[in-house]
């Protein structure tokens, strides 16, 4: 796929990957719904996407990814300002800040609601737009390195993730030209871990949000993946599971 003059739609857009994701496609010439819950910080980056750029690229459209009808508003978005959608990032995504045995307000739901239940809405959606349209497209759903792994610290996170990657996976060679693949990396400094930042920095090092992007790109632009996890660690960076990427074979 070349994302030149493509639309995409990413959740969780106005910080961390999904922002760094959002400036790499417009980048390359592709056109971006917005999505997120904070309307500053999404609204300033819609805004810095289109600074100097002839025609409008960027479009902020606030979301609450457990409300279905606001995901189901970013896809009215992009047919409105853009055409249609030809990538769907599930990227929103938060993490518990306390122990299970201790969250007696129910945090554990929310984590369960936005990191597994919305990307599963956002991948139905995504795939009822693609097939609509009748081009193909790609989704790519936001997992972690805690779904491949067990994580004590955050149990409720990792079963979410686990969750994701099982269900991406389901889409092995889906059909009708759409391809469904989910990145998992392992910590990065990005907001998710601001909860348990001094646990995190006991973990050893951070992988670097450019290269998680690099994640995202490769499982976008290569049409061979479908169905892919893509792992991306400090030590090895991206790794596709299964896979050869650098002429290096990744196994779980």
């Amino acid at each position: 796929m070349r994302v030149e003059n493509k639309v995409a739609i990413i959740t969780g857009a106005s910080s961390g990957f999904g922002r760094a994701l959002a400036e790499r496609l417009v980048s390359k010439g592709a056109k971006v719904i917005l999505a997120d819950i904070d309307i500053k910080d999404g609204l300033r980056l819609a805004n810095e996407l289109d600074y100097g750029k002839k025609e409008k690229v960027a479009v902020f459209v606030q979301c609450d990814v457990t409300k279905y009808d606001q995901q189901a508003a970013l896809f009215d978005a992009a047919q409105l300002h853009f055409g249609g959608v030809d990538i769907i990032v599930n990227n929103a995504g938060i993490a518990e800040y306390k122990p299970l045995w201790e969250d007696d307000i129910g945090i554990w739901k929310k984590v369960v609601e936005i990191d597994l239940m919305a990307v599963i809405e956002g991948t139905r959606l995504g795939i009822e737009a693609l097939k609509k349209q009748g081009r193909g497209g790609v989704i790519i759903n936001t997992a972690s390195l805690a779904g491949l792994y067990p994580q004590p610290l955050t149990p409720v996170y990792s079963a979410a993730k686990f969750g994701v990657i099982g269900f991406t996976r389901s889409f092995k060679d889906f059909g009708d030209n759409i391809r469904i693949n989910a990145v998992a990396p392992s910590f990065s400094p990005t907001k998710i871990i601001e909860p348990i930042k001094e646990v995190v920095a006991q973990l050893g090092a951070l992988v670097t949000v450019e290269v998680v992007i690099d994640a995202f790109m490769l499982l976008i632009e290569d049409d061979s993946y479908s169905g892919d996890v893509a792992r991306v660690t400090p030590q090895f960076g991206v790794s596709v599971i299964g896979k050869t990427v650098g002429g290096k074979k990744s196994k779980l």
